[in-house]
């Protein structure tokens, strides 16, 4: 039975004890969702040491591109939490939370991705097909192979080595910031994020204020 301080809370939210050993957890991270990140952390990281004349750089290259729109499609159609619109939140809830982590407030939980991580994750989903794309073009015009052969001017190509290569650095700034605010926020909400990308679960029972997500609100 829920106490009086189980029941407090603002927007129906609950305020929970700390756990406790042993706690119950919740399925978040599909296997989908969990397949295609670990893919796409291996496939990019492989992208970005290997040698760009090396054959495997390219082939590493089209399957990050098809992850990443097979991830565009399963946010329309995926479980409750991979679709886009659990982590979709206004400019303002946006604002707000990253006041508060700033501040190192109260920390505000989210089932789904909260607002700085959804901001990553569609950050992520554009610079990657962008720079993949570029990436093809740049094939096209120095060596006249992939899709694109014939159809990319060679004179495209100095500008299309300078535009992947800055694309390229923008994307391991964006996997650099990932990953400090992914520890950050481990600690923070005291919460072992790399573990639920794992087993796709996350605590139930949280230690501070729990913040549904919009997945939460609106129900599978």
């Amino acid at each position: 039975m829920d106490t009086v301080a189980d029941k407090a809370g603002d927007d129906g939210n609950r305020r929970r004890s700390p756990p406790a050993r042993g706690e119950k957890t919740e399925l978040v991270w599909d296997r989908v969702v969990r397949l295609g990140h670990w893919s796409l952390a291996g496939c990019v990281s492989y992208s970005m040491f290997a040698e760009p004349d090396f054959p495997g750089h390219d082939i590493s290259g089209y399957v990050i591109l098809a992850i990443v729109l097979w991830r565009w499609v399963w946010g329309f159609v995926g479980s409750p939490y991979a679709r886009f619109r659990a982590f979709v939140y206004s400019p303002g809830e946006t604002l707000r939370y990253m006041l508060s982590a700033f501040r190192m407030g109260e920390a505000r939980e989210y089932s789904s991705h909260n607002p700085m991580g959804a901001l990553m994750v569609f950050a992520l989903l554009v610079f990657l097909p962008v720079t993949c794309g570029l990436g093809i073009m740049l094939l096209a015009a120095q060596q006249l192979a992939g899709p694109l052969a014939g159809v990319v001017p060679v004179e495209w190509d100095y500008d299309l080595e300078i535009l992947h290569q800055y694309a390229a650095y923008a994307i391991a700034g964006l996997v650099g910031v990932h990953l400090l605010g992914t520890a950050w926020a481990s600690w923070w909400h005291r919460e072992n994020y790399l573990m639920a990308m794992i087993t796709g679960r996350k605590n139930r029972h949280k230690r501070r204020r729990k913040r549904s997500s919009a997945a939460d609100r609106r129900g599978p």
